[in-house]
């Protein structure tokens, strides 16, 4: 089986895989407690009655919970997301407002996180039992283990109001008008720099046990002794021919770690006043703008899907061994 059939294969499997989390989001979010008619439209008793049936029928809330979820269904495949009451816009606009944010900083942490674990990890494995790898080691576990909202807090405190070398949150400063857009994009990325900071941490401290034990593996192949007997150089036997296949996993775990990633990111965002998808995500969720939350979680299901295929494409091509029957 080609690697293009398999593509396809895997993209039929996916369909349903999507609708029937399309059937989760739904029901979950239907089974939350409150009221649409009130929440969306306004306070109890502060609303006319007619407005608030005028408001039911359109969005057919007074229809069995499966003809609404088919309803829901048609407008979704025609790219209509909901319409975001709290925000008086469509959910797909707001996404799309926000979507850059959200990007930078998971993009940025990712990238930042994949380099050190990987140099870091390679280094430990191949030091191993070292004072080098020892200290790492406890460094990630110690990473692993700490709460990200508490160190989000404890950076704050630290570099922001104690040291004031960074602003404590928001995406740009307040009240402030830049004279180049250099100068408001060097003001960005400050405000960038903590949040990307916790989730680099943590976020490396798993890689880099992952990377550290695939290689120690890898290391103790057959294949490694026998590169080393024929006389090869070290340094291409860690980096040519044990590094690759250590990188495996690596790229399985990526594949199915958006998901995970976009969570912590959501706590981190709501921290720091990070506008991007995460927090509106947790701020529609409190103020109940159920199609808010449904359609985010949407977009959520499909970047994890296309990234699960995305990571078994980028598996296929670093190991050219592996064949799909």
């Amino acid at each position: 089986m080609t690697l293009r059939t398999y593509v396809i294969r895997r993209i039929l499997i996916i369909i349903p895989i999507f609708f029937l989390i399309t059937v989760l989001i739904f029901f979950m979010v239907y089974a939350a407690p409150g009221d649409p008619s009130r929440m969306l439209v306004g306070e109890k008793g502060r609303v006319p009655p007619e407005r608030v049936e005028e408001f039911i029928k359109k969005w057919g809330l007074d229809q069995p919970v499966y003809i609404q979820y088919i309803l829901w269904v048609g407008r979704l495949l025609q790219g209509n997301l909901g319409y975001s009451f709290r925000n008086n816009k469509p959910v797909i606009v707001v996404i799309g407002e926000r979507l850059q944010l959200t990007l930078e900083l998971m993009i940025s942490a990712e990238i930042i996180s994949i380099i050190i674990a990987i140099v870091l990890g390679v280094i430990a494995a191949v030091k191993h039992y070292s004072i080098f790898d020892g200290t790492a080691s406890v460094a990630a576990l110690i990473g692993y283990s700490t709460p990200n909202f508490w160190l989000a807090l404890m950076l704050i405190l630290f570099f922001a109001e104690n040291l004031r070398w960074f602003p404590a949150g928001g995406t740009f400063t307040q009240g402030i008008s830049f004279p180049t857009p250099f100068h408001a994009t060097m003001d960005h990325l400050e405000h960038l720099i903590l949040p990307v900071t916790v989730l680099v941490l943590g976020w490396t401290a798993y890689l880099f046990r992952m990377v550290r034990a695939s290689m120690l593996e890898v290391l103790g192949q057959d294949y490694i002794t026998t590169a080393r007997a024929k006389g090869l150089k070290e340094r291409v036997v860690i980096y040519k021919h044990a590094l690759r296949n250590a990188l495996l996993p690596v790229i399985t775990y990526e594949g199915f770690s958006i998901g995970y990633l976009f969570a912590g990111a959501a706590v981190i965002e709501y921290i720091f006043g990070w506008t991007g998808l995460g927090h509106f995500f947790v701020e529609m969720t409190n103020l109940r703008d159920y199609p808010s939350v449904i359609g985010l979680s949407v977009i959520i299901a499909i970047m994890v899907l296309l990234s699960n295929l995305v990571a078994d494409i980028a598996y296929a091509l670093a190991d050219p061994r592996i064949r799909y029957d």
